[in-house]
């Protein structure tokens, strides 16, 4: 009865059934997909405060069938604190997919005046990589299974960047990006390189990367190759590890500059378990400075992982016998853990099985004097100026253990080198990332309860988001170490503590700082720490049954009286 001509009749009918069927299709996805509706496997699929057209992501209650209007994540609430933490990262901490500290112009937290800690993003964007694997093993969150990828990605680009197998670059950002990330890479850092074409758009990026920075992505690209199905992304972590591991092992003579004690010459070295960068050599030649006091060897254009130096340095002539015989066993454990984890992804791949052989039969060649070295591992004795270096023994322990397949050795290194090594170093010091990692490779029989309720009781204490680099005061309240003046004679509580990018390699000791109100750190010490407890069981899921969804859309009342009278269905309308 209209005299409306039909095609824009059924346009419009169109239109309006189109918006009917995204209002079905949140609910559908919300019902169905997620957990949100009388499901046990309830799992967040967005971000809290999401937005998609006019949908929200918000917080359900299946065990209500209800929205949570305001979400609970103080004392007791662990699982919401991780939820509100994950938008302050992503939105505000993560320029470029990189996780940085972030200053504001003012305590609003809404305008970014800076980024800091340029020079560690790998790490700590491996460890977030880390968290949402074992958020997405632990609860099958579709968000989490979406950050897994989108991080992966973000990995893969800046180990590939730089163009010299294996290594790795510290940080990259696309060379238009906004003038605060443009300024954590300078053009005037030797480090720092600009304009570099990659994937169809030119980047600038960091290198002079450390053994340090890779330990994080190893740790994240290991857990998420196991919690991924994806094909492709799988095999992005197949070929990144595999030839990190093949460039280590690789034997080869290069004609190295040396600078010793402040005399500079060149010498052929047969060098091994090293990574080049070719941009970044002096006059085109790799160069290592060694201090004859430490053994300590600083490359430019080179990276070694040198369980014992003098192993390669003896090579030198004359000087050679000057470097001191020093072993160096968080070097050996990283080595361990980066063939463990090649292995671990190549294995029973066809296509990968000739390399697979060839990294199996070094591993078998050199593992027995990784371990060797491992087992004599020992903490620092200076004031905890070194405590960053327990973290990146512990990270690569526990990929070592988890995924050792010879039942003989997996039990050398939980015992020997875990049990006895390096748990003993840190069970005074609160640190729950070092209990929980410790804890899921202990021996068994080995006694855990009351370990590890007070550690989950140490990470109650992690501030809610987000974590503000506030002062702190503690002088007077703790005991002072006399061997260490200005510092704690006890660790202090993680409720207490100086805040920090991660703070679980931090030295736990430090009494005073005078903060920065403006300046935030993203979280990922807390939702890494936290995932590592739920996976393992050591920590209780505290809001069962709650899931973040999209809340569905409102359905216009003219939508629906198009809708509702037609027996047929929105979809069979369509089709007239």
């Amino acid at each position: 009865g209209t005299d409306m001509p039909l095609q824009l009749l059924k346009d419009r009918k169109r239109s309006l059934l189109n918006r009917v069927g995204l209002a079905v299709s949140w609910g559908l996805v919300s019902a169905c997909a997620t957990p949100a509706v009388a499901s046990e496997s309830c799992a967040d699929a967005c971000q809290l405060g999401a937005v998609a057209g006019t949908a929200q992501c918000r917080l359900w209650d299946s065990n209500t069938r209800s929205w949570v209007e305001t979400i609970d994540d103080g004392a007791g609430q662990l699982h919401n604190r991780a939820r509100v933490y994950l938008p302050w990262l992503r939105d505000r901490m993560m320029p470029a997919g990189g996780v940085m500290a972030t200053v504001f112009t003012d305590t609003s937290f809404e305008t970014v005046s800076s980024y800091g800690g340029e020079r560690d993003p790998a790490i700590w964007t491996g460890a977030y990589l880390a968290a949402e694997a074992l958020r997405f093993m632990t609860t099958g969150s579709p968000d989490a299974q979406a950050q897994m990828a989108e991080t992966l990605r973000v990995l893969n680009r800046w180990w590939n960047l730089p163009g010299d197998p294996g290594y790795l670059a510290r940080y990259a950002a696309p060379a238009d990006s906004d003038p605060p990330i443009l300024a954590t890479l300078p053009g005037d850092e030797d480090e720092v390189h600009l304009n570099t074409p990659f994937e169809g758009q030119l980047w600038n990026w960091r290198g002079n990367v450390s053994r340090d920075q890779y330990q994080g992505v190893l740790l994240g690209y290991s857990l998420a190759y196991d919690a991924l199905t994806d094909p492709h992304l799988r095999e992005l972590i197949r070929a990144d590890l595999v030839e990190f591991a093949e460039q280590l092992m690789r034997r080869e003579t290069r004609e190295v500059a040396i600078i010793i004690n402040g005399s500079r010459f060149k010498v052929d070295l047969e060098l091994e378990n090293v990574l080049y960068l070719e941009s970044e050599m002096r006059d085109g030649k790799p160069t290592l400075e060694i201090d004859t006091a430490t053994g300590d060897v600083r490359g430019y254009g080179i990276l070694v992982f040198w369980p014992q130096p003098r192993q390669y340095l003896r090579q030198i002539p004359l000087l050679g016998a000057l470097v001191p015989d020093v072993k160096l066993p968080t070097q050996a454990i990283q080595l361990a853990a980066a063939y463990r984890a090649a292995l671990h992804v190549s294995a029973n791949v066809p296509e990968y099985a000739e390399r697979h052989q060839a990294l199996a039969d070094y591993y078998e060649q050199q593992v027995a004097d990784w371990l060797a070295l491992a087992e004599d591992w020992q903490m620092r004795q200076d004031c905890g100026d070194a405590y960053h270096g327990i973290n990146i023994a512990f990270m690569p322990a526990y990929t070592w253990a988890r995924l050792e397949t010879d039942a003989t050795r997996r039990a050398q290194i939980k015992e020997n080198l875990l049990q006895a090594r390096l748990w003993p170093a840190v069970e005074d010091d609160k640190n729950a990332f070092f209990a929980f990692l410790y804890a899921s490779q202990a021996p068994v029989g080995t006694e855990l309860t009351a370990m590890l309720d007070a550690h989950v009781e140490q990470l109650a204490g992690f501030p809610v988001a987000p974590n503000q680099a506030v002062p702190v005061d503690l002088r007077g309240v703790y005991p002072e170490d006399p061997e260490c003046p200005g510092q704690s004679a006890v660790a202090i509580d993680v409720s207490e503590r100086v805040p920090a990018s991660f703070v679980w390699q931090d030295k736990p000791f430090d009494w005073y700082d005078p903060g920065f109100e403006q300046r935030l750190f993203g979280g990922v010490d807390y939702l890494l720490a936290y995932w590592l407890g739920r996976y393992y069981g050591h920590i209780d899921d505290d809001a069962p049954g709650t899931c973040l969804v999209f809340e569905p859309p409102p359905v216009s009342a003219e939508a629906m009286e198009l809708l509702l009278p037609h027996r047929g269905g929105w979809r069979a309308l369509l089709e007239e």
